[in-house]
């Protein structure tokens, strides 16, 4: 006998567990819809994206840094070490042995849904712009042409001295470490290293930007919601302008956004382009 009530109780919450799974399910349709239907009737968007969608590509991320993998607290610490402002000044090789797998890792991972989807909305929308805190470039590998790197990009480098800048589409073929072919310096990535602050320029960029305005603003795939990353979609919020928060893990603002959704950002975007792919576009005017 108690067996059998043992089995009832388990059939229960397992119907119990399906029909939540269903309501979630049904929940999740209905922001996918109502957001391609948004979409359809705005002129411009700002998308903020974050290491969620890099992930999707092959890449794990450490902090920011693209295709670094953290397993132990000694690991953490090799890596902020070598990855360091200080350690590019006092020993380059060791910090640009830690650049050349990074710059692997980058050039073997390919564009991923999520990618291809921002850049079909930017051919679509009047005015699209990209704020991103990934330095891999895979937004512009993808299409997209309006994008404010905020922690700089891997593939451009600088010397110190001279502050020539120059770009690359990888590393291979560089001397280790790379030196300046002005003044001998060693070159660096222009990306924010460990101990150091964020470069100026993206933050101009974006203020000027965020004066124009925009429509709608995303957050797609941001693991840790920084000030600078908020402050767009709390201005959104404030102007009434609506607000989409797509990711695997929740942040500071999930609470506060009009839409909020749980799972791949590849995924969610790609079902989000379908619905706004099928309805007709916002008349001019």
């Amino acid at each position: 006998m108690a067996r059998a009530r043992s089995s009832s109780r388990a059939g229960q919450d397992r119907e119990k567990g399906e029909r939540e799974r269903e309501k979630g399910s049904e929940r999740e349709r209905e922001k996918i819809g109502a957001i391609g239907a948004l979409l359809t009737q705005v002129r411009s968007a700002l998308f903020i994206t974050g290491p969620g969608m890099s992930i999707e590509c092959g890449l794990p991320h450490y902090r920011g840094i693209p295709g670094l993998l953290r397993r132990t607290a000694q690991d953490a610490r090799m890596i902020e070490s070598a990855l360091s402002v200080d350690t590019l000044h006092k020993k380059p090789k060791l910090t640009w042995r830690y650049l050349l797998e990074i710059d692997r890792r980058v050039c073997e991972a390919q564009p991923a849904r999520g990618h291809e989807v921002l850049v079909a909305l930017e051919r679509r929308l009047q005015r699209s712009t990209i704020m991103t805190i990934n330095v891999d470039r895979l937004h512009q590998r993808a299409g997209s042409r309006s994008v404010i790197e905020m922690h700089g990009a891997l593939h451009d480098l600088r010397c110190a001295r001279c502050e020539i800048s120059t770009r690359h589409d990888r590393y291979a073929g560089l001397p280790l470490p790379p030196l300046c072919a002005e003044c001998g310096s060693v070159l660096r990535p222009v990306m924010a290293l460990f101990g150091e602050p964020l470069p100026p320029d993206p933050f101009t960029r974006l203020q000027a930007e965020l004066e124009v305005g925009f429509d709608i603003v995303f957050a797609i795939g941001v693991v840790a919601m920084f000030p600078y990353l908020a402050r767009p979609v709390l201005l959104a919020k404030q102007e009434g302008v609506p607000t989409v928060e797509i990711g695997h893990t929740a942040t500071e603002i999930s609470e506060i956004v009009d839409f909020g959704l749980r799972g791949s950002p590849g995924r969610i975007l790609d079902q989000i382009w379908e619905v706004f792919a099928q309805l007709p576009a916002r008349q001019p005017g």
